[in-house]
């Protein structure tokens, strides 16, 4: 059985932790005040923090269905951080794309530059040429546990010693075990991830107007 020490994954989640909050107040200059780019931060890093609180619950079950999701999940807040810096660069400006996103729900999806709609996969791969980590081959792959593909059979079958293959409802998810540390590492890369892409792609973006009128 391969040894996952599981006190330590956590206890690098919570370093992220530490470092988002540092991030957002010291950067940021705390919330002395409000404007719609530091609620869009402030929501990122809270949906991040969201997530990695979820998968560190789930972690010790070896529920990599579930983990696998959340590691997209938490691909699609780098997704909306890049959509966010290409659209500026095209010449939006925060307030409009806080308005819209915001108050209108309007979707990264429904926007263009040039003739390309800012569809999730188009964006990712600019973030890929950019970036690199692996970040196209993750996205792919954690897609297939969000919508139903092979990921589906993966879960629901078992290798046995005489070399079949049982098909089986189980709750016991302890031949995943293998792939945990793997799993959760890249978890994390993904999740510090989210903290250089707000570093670098948004530390020039304007502040925008304050909402709080004085």
């Amino acid at each position: 059985m391969c040894n996952v020490n599981y006190e330590e994954l956590n206890n690098k989640m919570d370093e992220i932790f530490k470092e988002y909050k540092s991030f957002l107040f010291n950067y940021l200059d705390g919330l002395k005040i409000i404007d719609y780019k530091r609620i869009l931060i402030t929501s990122i890093l809270n949906r991040s923090l969201a997530l990695i609180e979820a998968y560190k619950t789930l972690l010790k079950s070896n529920n990599l269905m579930a983990l696998n999701s959340l590691s997209r999940l938490q691909i699609d807040n780098c997704i909306f951080i890049y959509g966010i810096s290409m659209l500026i660069k095209s010449g939006l400006d925060i307030d409009a794309l806080g308005v819209a996103i915001l108050s209108k729900n309007k979707k990264l999806s429904e926007y263009k530059i040039g003739k390309q709609k800012l569809y999730d996969t188009y964006i990712i791969s600019e973030l890929n040429k950019k970036y690199g980590m692996r970040i196209e081959e993750m996205y792919n792959f954690y897609c297939k546990f969000v919508h139903f593909s092979d990921s589906a059979v993966f879960s629901s079958t078992q290798a046995l010693d005489n070399d079949t293959i049982e098909l089986a409802l189980s709750k016991d998810f302890t031949r995943f075990k293998k792939h945990i540390k793997e799993n959760a590492n890249s978890f994390i890369e993904i999740s510090k991830f989210i903290l250089l892409l707000l570093k670098n792609e948004w530390k020039d973006i304007p502040n925008g107007n304050n909402l709080i009128k004085t």
